[in-house]
């Protein structure tokens, strides 16, 4: 981090997921292990396909009316004054945008009308759009789409903005909510795994979808209680050498930008948040990248796609929620179903809880076209 550069604080976040609300309810599942995959059923190319997702439980309403109603309750957690709020920037992250707000209208629209038109006016920007005008906000308004990377970029220039004093705060959202062209999307890629999501382990063999939203109230002052995490920094970087395959060298690239950002040595890292998604090619590219930079010893690291689900846009800011609020019980989650090391990888992820004992973490989020980010964060006291 520069000199004189302001540091930036996590003041206030929520999450929505597959082990229900609030990012306490997401760490006890990853800690415990807890939870079960739905299966969602469809046809592709005349075929019925099976597949297992994270889904969040409970009826809801529309897309939009849930993440307003998620955004609103962090703000007033955040206990910022109004004249504040007022001037809040709002970035957010996404993969899919508004496809899961589309498939519902046009669902709704089909029951009325059979012949009704699928889409109207597709719109990346239209839940950040949305929740700008429904909450007030007059500060700059910025919507990410960076494949899995998403949320992440969001949460880095959001704490950029911040640090370099452009906003004296910001919201930062992630979403994913259940849609259809996601889920056959990555059937068709040959990337949805049937099974069991085993991120590193010899036998993986793909993703395990699910939904997800998060949000946070990121500041130039501290919570007023709990825990105080400061955003350190980060890394954004495409890696231009293949659209869908990572590079281990950009990989590594993208985590030594973060470092240098953060101002934080490799050997001071004291637990990793991988991207971990499961696939063959990440999780190989990710080890590699992890070990050209930590050497022999890596720090701890663990994934927590297997428990939630591989949110996409989504993941950066709800695993980083997540992943805070295990810390704060002092224990990093193991990542689960691993069981069989990968040689060619080279190192294992942890395959129990082990004690955090401090010092600064990182996080990492790979998206498809080369869309790295990388984030470090550090609890104070620790």
């Amino acid at each position: 981090m520069a000199p004189g550069a302001r540091p930036v604080y996590l003041r206030a976040g929520d999450v929505l997921c597959a082990a229900g609300r609030g990012a306490a309810a997401a760490a006890e599942a990853c800690l415990q292990q807890s939870t079960h995959p739905a299966r969602i059923e469809f046809s592709s190319l005349g075929v019925p396909v099976q597949l297992p997702y994270f889904r969040i439980d409970g009826a809801r309403g529309a897309p939009d009316a849930d993440l307003l109603r998620l955004a609103r309750d962090v703000i007033d957690a955040a206990q910022i004054d109004d004249a504040r709020r007022r001037r809040m920037g709002l970035f957010l992250g996404t993969s899919s945008g508004g496809i899961a707000q589309h498939e519902h209208d046009y669902a709704e629209a089909v029951a009325r009308d059979p012949d009704a038109l699928a889409i109207f006016n597709p719109d990346q920007s239209r839940s950040a759009t949305r929740l700008y005008s429904a909450l007030g906000l007059q500060g700059p308004n910025f919507t990410l789409s960076t494949a899995c990377s998403s949320a992440a970029n969001a949460l880095l220039y959001a704490t950029w903005a911040v640090r370099e004093g452009h906003v004296d705060d910001a919201l930062v959202v992630g979403i994913e909510f259940e849609n259809r062209v996601s889920q056959q999307g990555f059937h068709s890629l040959l990337l949805a795994t049937r099974e069991l999501s085993r991120p590193f382990d010899l036998r993986r063999d793909g993703i395990m979808l699910g939904e997800g939203a998060a949000v946070a109230v990121i500041s130039r002052d501290p919570p007023r209680r709990g825990p105080v995490w400061r955003l350190r920094g980060g890394g954004t970087f495409c890696d231009t050498t293949h659209p869908t395959n990572p590079s281990a060298a950009q990989i590594a690239h993208t985590i030594r930008l973060a470092l240098t950002d953060a101002g934080v040595a490799a050997e001071q890292i004291g637990a990793i948040k991988a991207h971990g998604t499961g696939t063959r090619a990440n999780d190989l590219s990710e080890g590699l990248g992890l070990r050209e930079v930590f050497g022999e010893r890596v720090p701890p690291f663990t994934t927590i796609k297997p428990v939630l689900g591989h949110t996409l846009g989504a993941c950066g800011l709800l695993e980083t929620l997540a992943f805070a609020a295990c810390l704060d019980r002092g224990r990093i989650p193991a990542t689960r179903h691993f069981e069989q090391p990968d040689p060619e990888i080279g190192i294992a992820p942890l395959t129990a809880p082990a004690p955090w004992t401090g010092g600064p973490v990182l996080l990492n989020t790979f998206g498809f076209g080369g869309n790295n980010c990388a984030l470090v964060l550090e609890r104070d006291g620790c």
